[in-house]
């Protein structure tokens, strides 16, 4: 959408200098040399990448112990068949001149591998060019580095590392929870450029790998996450075992492509069909809202403890408005399904965005689970200890005040963005019409009688016409750029925000879900009512440090109430540990959910990173604009004998 701004710039992006410049434009608001360059090395941000990058990257990260040197970078390109002198042109357009290489460029070095391959120069700009059809690096064998490495007695591990050579925990800036699991399974999975690690394969229970972590503590166990390095001892801390696949914090990325479809659905009542194409699966369906709906309830069914997306409100379409905004709402929801990774390998989730079939057809005969996620506590919480998990849960009043304030902050922001952006279009429609009053007709002049030295056309009056026709044109071009800031605003920076304030809503549901479904309450009122039975059957039984246990020596037992407490004590001992369970199971997903709340706070950089380059890029062309303004305003007559001579 940024494009909006692309009308012409009438002093040029080199800004050779009109009057007035300074020479700001080579290193002030004319000059984008380094937005363009930084723009040019983020171009497969949001490009969806085969898995040999994923590949490539986890055993790069193995090599490097635990970092991507330039030799790491090498070794990998090693095994792409180029000449020499090839790869170290790719390595030199994709290091920046840092210690270690982020993904981002690590990604670019193989984007640029595979367009050598194909006989084409490696450069960022053939990749900026290809970016949508670019081809598969072929790195065969790429995976055996790390082994090679372990067979030849070279230590990869964090804690082996030589002290002199690197840090012993490096600084990975794009991934602020290193990762902590790298399974050959969760280098298949498919990934972006953005993406990181995964800290774990899958989040149902995942087998355990007998392969040791990236850092070992000083008794040997793998540890969650970074350690800081303090006076010679380490401090362990521990991360939440979420899966870490930076794609779910993108909250830019569409996968999904909604429209409505031109066949109308139903046989008495017609109903709007919707055509669903998504590129991860490369497939198209047609679905009705109703849908949707039914996919949306599934997931809260089947995952009552986790974030979902959220689904536009149900209504009937009256009008292109309505319909338009349903088609957003339902993209904004597709999209977040997909990304999102335990949701989009769900069974179900991949029959609707790939079954052709009817969906309520694929519902019938497709006899797909939708009961519960099962769950293993103990196996979900990995390394965390579980007085950290039951520490923060007790916080939970306290957080969920936290999300109400996000909440009100987000919508606050969201107001106050689309204020802006109607307000800009509503200067760009006055701007209009103030250049208009400006703009000479060619209209038959009206009959007249006086002095022809009043009437006629002076020199200086047609001048006049003529440069006011061209401020016309300059307020013209204002005028546009304040509509399309406003366009931009609305479209991209209000929604953009519109995603962080779905994730707070969501966030806000599910913590009201959790609070329905606490046991705590349950638990105490049956532990009480299971002690008061224990010690009640205790005294029955004659309990010599009971009370009353001389009278129960002196009178006969009663069988039948002994047996009714036994069997109450045994039915309450198996429905607290039943219990015990499902609340163990929700404080554990309360604290994953609540760090991947968190984590999608990271998107924030992203998203004022583009309201910061469109005000640059607006401003700037307002600024030559103006400038262009002043020129053919300077060039008005200003003798006032000119216009009566």
């Amino acid at each position: 959408m940024s494009d909006l701004y692309d009308i012409l710039n009438p002093w040029g992006p080199s800004g050779a200098g009109g009057p007035g410049t300074g020479g700001t434009s080579e290193s002030g608001l004319l000059g984008n040399s380094a937005l363009e360059g930084d723009a040019s090395r983020m171009c497969l941000d949001k490009a969806i990448l085969p898995p040999v990058y994923a590949i490539a990257y986890s055993a790069a990260l193995k090599a490097g112990g635990g970092r991507i040197t330039r030799e790491a970078l090498q070794r990998v390109l090693g095994y792409s068949g180029l000449p020499r002198h090839i790869t170290g042109q790719v390595v030199l357009a994709a290091d920046t001149g840092a210690p270690a290489m982020s993904q981002r460029d690590f990604n670019l070095a193989l984007a640029m591998t595979a367009l050598a391959q194909k006989n084409m120069p490696p450069s960022i700009e053939n990749v900026v060019f290809h970016k949508d059809d670019l081809p598969e690096p072929d790195l065969k064998g790429v995976e055996s580095l790390a082994t090679e490495d372990q067979s030849n007695g070279i230590e990869v591990d964090g804690s082996g590392q030589d002290a002199g050579s690197s840090p012993a925990y490096p600084d990975n800036t794009d991934d602020p929870w290193f990762s902590t699991a790298n399974g050959s399974a969760a280098m298949a999975a498919p990934t972006s450029a953005m993406a990181s690690a995964s800290l774990s394969e899958n989040n149902e229970a995942p087998p355990r790998s007998s392969k040791p972590a990236p850092y070992n503590s000083a008794n040997g166990q793998k540890t969650g996450g970074r350690a800081s390095v303090s006076n010679g001892a380490s401090v362990q801390s521990t991360v939440p075992s979420i899966n870490m696949e930076g794609v779910q914090w993108q909250l830019d990325l569409e996968d999904v492509s909604i429209k409505e479809s031109a066949e109308k659905g139903g046989i008495v009542f017609k109903h709007t069909n919707y055509e669903v194409s998504t590129r991860s699966f490369t497939a198209m369906v047609v679905r009705r809202y109703n849908d949707f709906f039914w996919i949306s309830n599934y997931l809260v069914k089947r995952y009552p403890y986790r974030m979902h997306p959220n689904i536009p409100p149900k209504g009937f379409p009256v009008d292109r408005h309505f319909l338009d905004n349903r088609i957003k709402g339902l993209t904004r929801f597709s999209s977040a399904i997909l990304r999102i990774p335990f949701l989009r390998r769900d069974a179900l989730v991949i029959q609707f965005f790939t079954n052709t079939d009817e969906f309520s057809r694929v519902i019938k005969v497709g006899n797909l689970d939708t009961d519960a996620e099962e769950l293993d506590p103990k196996e979900e919480a990995g390394n965390t200890p579980w007085a950290e998990i039951r520490e923060t849960y007790v916080g939970f009043d306290d957080f969920y005040g936290q999300v109400i304030k996000d909440e009100e902050k987000y919508r606050i922001q969201i107001t106050a963005l689309e204020k802006i952006a109607r307000y800009k279009q509503a200067i760009g429609d006055e701007l209009c019409t103030y250049s208009d009053t400006l703009r000479h007709t060619n209209t038959p002049l009206e009959s007249t009688t006086g002095s022809s030295k009043f009437l006629a056309q002076s020199k200086a009056k047609r001048t006049l016409t003529s440069n006011l026709n061209e401020l016309s044109m300059s307020f013209s071009d204002v005028s546009l750029l304040d509509k399309s800031q406003g366009e931009v605003m609305k479209a991209i920076s209000a929604e953009y925000l519109r995603r962080l304030y779905d994730v707070v809503i969501s966030m806000k549901l599910m913590m009201d879900r959790m609070r329905l479904m606490d046991k705590s309450k349950e638990i105490q009122r049956i532990g009480e009512r299971n002690n008061s039975n224990r010690k009640s059957l205790a005294q029955l039984n004659g309990d010599p440090s009971g009370n009353g246990a001389a009278s129960n020596r002196e009178q006969q037992p009663d069988r039948a109430s002994i047996e009714r407490l036994e069997r109450l004590v045994k039915d309450d001992t198996d429905e607290l540990q039943k219990l015990e369970l499902e609340q163990q199971c929700i404080e554990v997903r309360f604290y994953q959910e609540l760090a991947r709340y968190k984590c999608y706070e990271s998107f924030l950089q992203t998203h004022y990173h583009r309201i910061m380059e469109d005000q640059i890029k607006h401003h700037t062309l307002v600024l030559n604009a103006w400038k262009q303004a002043l020129v053919n305003a300077d060039n008005l007559p200003t003798n006032p004998l000119d216009f009566i001579s």
